[in-house]
């Protein structure tokens, strides 16, 4: 199984749609079925079938597509780790977060540079969501998320490093500078927005507080895939979400939102630091050690 393969194999299964995905990687569509039948004999599954000269997934297909994006960063960073082993260089700590973590991150990787000044760091923002599987998986030694996203991972060993607030996400083309005042009316006239794979037991507690703000029985749900469509569509007017106050100043560069802390009635979402339990580096306690001291300093907020 190769990366290039599995690359044609998303693309296809995005866009349901050979002719395009061959143009797209400028070879023919033979060579493209090629690669496709070379990946299922590999697998011994079928991931596509045709209905109606359309293309469609299959169980296993959905399986694979799912998890591909997982899997290609997984080899993509044993491969590199590899060639980074090969100039001579082992010291390299990849960290991952849903934000920026204020005070942190600066200082801790500061303090990782004078005790391993050839050390190389790979710092990324990640999904939330998909932070613990990405640990698990090695594509990140370290990440930081929220205690919430973090169930059936008990490989993974989870410290609480604080809490912060959660907000309300709605566009800003119909609510300019919102306040609490405004959001019986938006919860009235829009539905709420959420990530369909995830809805942690707090949520049914902010959802009651809403409904009895707004004084209503029922809050309509839509469901989306990630966490940027719920902005996404909070942006485009099409209802409201309710986000961790580090994903709303994450994204504050994107237009069209604007954003209610509702940290009056709501619950706190408390953030983590994960990492897998056994075979821990020297360099990856140093810098454990680091973020576990500023905290109990004080020093753990997320922006």
């Amino acid at each position: 199984m190769n990366l290039e393969t599995l690359h044609y194999f998303q693309y296809i299964a995005k866009y349901k749609n050979i002719t395009k995905a061959a143009k797209n990687f400028y070879i023919s569509q033979s060579t493209l079925s090629r690669h496709i039948m070379a990946l299922e004999n590999e697998l011994d599954v079928k991931l596509f079938e045709r209905k109606n000269k359309k293309i469609e997934l299959t169980d296993a297909g959905r399986i694979l597509y799912r998890d591909s994006d997982l899997f290609i960063k997984h080899m993509e960073t044993v491969i590199n780790n590899v060639k980074i082993a090969d100039k001579g260089n082992n010291s390299v700590l990849r960290i991952t977060s849903p934000g920026k973590i204020k005070n942190i991150l600066p200082v801790a990787l500061h303090e990782i540079r004078k005790d391993y000044p050839d050390v190389e760091l790979v710092v990324e923002a990640y999904d939330f969501n998909e932070i613990p599987s990405a640990v698990l998986y090695d594509i990140y030694n370290i990440g930081f998320t929220f205690a919430f996203a973090t169930s059936n991972f008990e490989e993974l060993e989870c410290v609480s490093l604080g809490t912060e607030e959660f907000c309300l996400a709605v566009s800003s083309d119909l609510y300019e500078n919102p306040t609490m005042e405004d959001i019986p009316t938006i919860v009235k006239e829009m539905p709420m927005i959420m990530p369909e794979y995830i809805e942690p037991p707090f949520m049914k507690l902010i959802i009651h507080d809403l409904q009895t703000l707004a004084g209503v029985k029922h809050i309509q749900t839509n469901y989306v895939n990630t966490s940027d469509s719920v902005l996404l569509e909070a942006s485009l007017g099409l209802g409201y979400g309710i986000v961790p106050l580090s994903l709303s100043k994450a994204k504050s560069g994107r237009e069209n939102i604007s954003y209610i802390q509702i940290d009056d009635f709501a619950p706190k979402a408390t953030i983590v630091m994960l990492y897998k339990k056994e075979n821990l580096s020297d360099l990856m306690k140093s810098f454990i050690d680091a973020v576990v001291n500023l905290c109990a300093d004080g020093n753990c907020t997320i922006e």
